[in-house]
């Protein structure tokens, strides 16, 4: 009778704990661990890739082409700095047109000369796809800019961590 009597203690404790304790049935650990590094991103993308001047009479005598807009869309979970800058010192073509006649701004703020060393367009932090405007124009003159083909192929946009 007496093994009885501490097999119904037993029991009777046995459901107290899972009744009223519900902590303890919580220790069980039959769970997986997992863990995961997301490393930063910063994406840009232009669009155009190519852009073409065709510069009129009236933009020879006044100094200046007409306006052509890219759009550079940024992608980033970090916080970013889009910068540009020329990839080389002249064009291709007839006369070794500096690259500082290119003038570049962002949505309508005052115009850039390119240059050979990164300047900042903008900065900033999470962006899923936010498009900024850049445009360009190009410095003519009559006393120098023979006539014939110019290319510049070194338009470098890039996306740095701050």
């Amino acid at each position: 009778m007496h093994r009885n009597l501490t097999a119904s203690f037993i029991l009777v404790a046995a459901f107290f704990l899972l009744v009223w304790c519900p902590a303890v049935n919580a220790e069980a650990d039959d769970g997986s661990d997992m863990s995961m590094r997301i490393p930063d991103v910063r994406l840009i993308e232009v669009d155009p890739d190519y852009i073409e001047f065709d510069p009129s009479l009236n933009d020879m005598v006044s100094g200046w082409t007409e306006t052509r807009t890219i759009t550079a869309t940024v992608s980033a979970n970090a916080d970013w700095v889009l910068t540009i800058k020329g990839g080389s010192e002249t064009w291709d073509g007839p006369y070794m047109k500096p690259v500082s006649d290119i003038y570049w701004n962002l949505a309508g703020g005052d115009y850039v000369a390119l240059g050979t060393q990164n300047s900042m367009i903008t900065a900033g932090g999470l962006s899923n796809g936010t498009g900024y405007d850049i445009s360009f124009r190009i410095q003519l003159d009559l006393s120098r800019d023979l006539p014939g083909d110019y290319h510049y192929y070194d338009v470098i946009f890039e996306l740095l961590e701050p």
